[in-house]
């Protein structure tokens, strides 16, 4: 739980303008535990969400399209 909790708080600091803090929660935290929901939510927000950010616009699109390749092969994970 003291993983999900930094995730969170990343996320949180972040207004959720960071999307591969999303991204990499997906597939260290949620893949470890093996939760599918949390998973799939997680990068369905990434794969949705306005890459555009100040300072962010590139690792946003670098993660939209990571979050997308784990998205596809989630249900072969689980």
């Amino acid at each position: 739980e003291k993983g999900r909790m930094h995730f969170e708080r990343a996320i949180e600091y972040s207004g959720g303008r960071f999307l591969m803090a999303k991204v990499i929660y997906a597939e260290q935290y949620a893949k470890l535990v093996f939760d599918k929901e949390l998973h799939d939510r997680l990068l369905t927000e990434v794969v949705n969400a306005d890459p555009v950010a100040m300072d962010l616009t590139l690792i946003n699109r670098v993660a939209q399209r990571r979050a997308a390749v784990l998205l596809a092969g989630s249900d072969e994970y689980f």
